[in-house]
């Protein structure tokens, strides 16, 4: 395959690889986790995808060319990859947020419910309420 193919090829997968990305920061924002799944695996075969491609660039015969002739397209490329990853942390970013934002949300349910399951005893001290059918055995 020739350098040209094999460029083309790459900015191809990379254009795919934004896309996906792109994709699963809507569908996080959306919060539509269970969408996301397919996406990955996508993302993962695409990834392998985009390092064969690679491989095959650095063991092409041509490969000085790459520095020279080459260069403004690896250039290019290069660019297209920061974009991808810059895009990829921003998705990484806004799923740690709102797992955060999830998780702080069940932490004050569950302290809601214990306080509603708090009595007080004769002390005054403050006793949970046993929720059990109340018969022993």
């Amino acid at each position: 395959m020739s350098l040209d193919t094999l460029l083309t090829q790459q900015h191809a997968q990379l254009e795919r690889l934004l896309a996906i990305t792109e994709q699963e920061l809507e569908l996080i924002v959306q919060r539509k986790a269970l969408e996301l799944p397919p996406l990955t695996e996508q993302k993962q075969q695409l990834l392998a995808d985009i390092q064969a491609t690679d491989a095959s660039l650095c063991n092409h015969p041509d490969v000085a060319l790459l520095g020279t002739e080459f260069k403004p397209r690896v250039d290019e490329l290069r660019a297209l990859m920061m974009t991808c990853q810059e895009r990829n942390d921003v998705a990484g970013q806004v799923l740690e947020q709102s797992l955060a934002g999830t998780r702080q949300l069940a932490n004050i349910l569950s302290r809601l419910h214990e306080r509603q399951s708090m009595t007080y005893d004769q002390k005054g001290h403050t006793k949970g309420i046993n929720k059990g059918s109340g018969f022993k055995v």
